[in-house]
């Protein structure tokens, strides 16, 4: 997705593509949303882990594949959306993170974010998203349920050292 056409979307956002130059502003949002890292770990949020979520990817996408737009009001990173483009297929968007700091959730900034991010696909040609949530995470389902997204699978993915999370598969079509 190019930055500039979400952008264009999303006017009264700064937009920014984060890189590990960012990484402290990205550990301050994440840590104003500690419920969602104990979904993984027990263990306090690492700025190791922030670097790892800002380059990770499936080994079977180049890294540019790859992008974690940052979403500022007044200078200040108040959202950040990790989307992977062209996966699992052509014409699609998995979205791997959409994260708003807590202070400003529940004031329709996931949402504006989403509706404008859906937008921008369009324009790229892009003809469905995809995403996993935690199955157990209620108010993401109610959230993603109300943009439009519909459950799909249950899966379980492996958390280090032992154990494994629920997650839901969810889809939107965009055309």
């Amino acid at each position: 997705m190019k930055l500039a056409t979400l952008q264009a979307q999303l006017p009264n956002f700064k937009i920014k593509l984060l890189t590990l130059n960012d990484q402290e502003a990205l550990l301050q949002l994440e840590q104003s949303n500690p419920e969602y890292h104990r979904y993984f770990s027990a263990a306090p949020l690492t700025i190791e882990e922030v670097q790892r979520d800002l380059t990770a990817h499936p080994e079977s996408l180049a890294a540019e594949q790859k992008q974690v737009f940052g979403f500022y009001l007044a200078n200040h990173l108040v959202a950040v959306l990790d989307v992977l483009n062209q996966y699992p297929q052509e014409q699609f968007v998995f979205i791997g993170l959409l994260m708003v700091n807590r202070t400003y959730q529940r004031k329709t900034i996931g949402k504006v974010i989403m509706t404008g991010f859906m937008q921008a696909a369009l324009q790229s040609n892009v003809v469905a998203l995809q995403l996993t949530r935690v199955s157990s995470d209620t108010a993401s389902q109610t959230f993603w349920k109300r943009l439009g997204f519909e459950d799909g699978d249950q899966l379980f993915l492996p958390l280090n050292p032992t154990g494994r999370i629920a997650v839901t598969t969810m889809s939107r079509q965009l055309k």
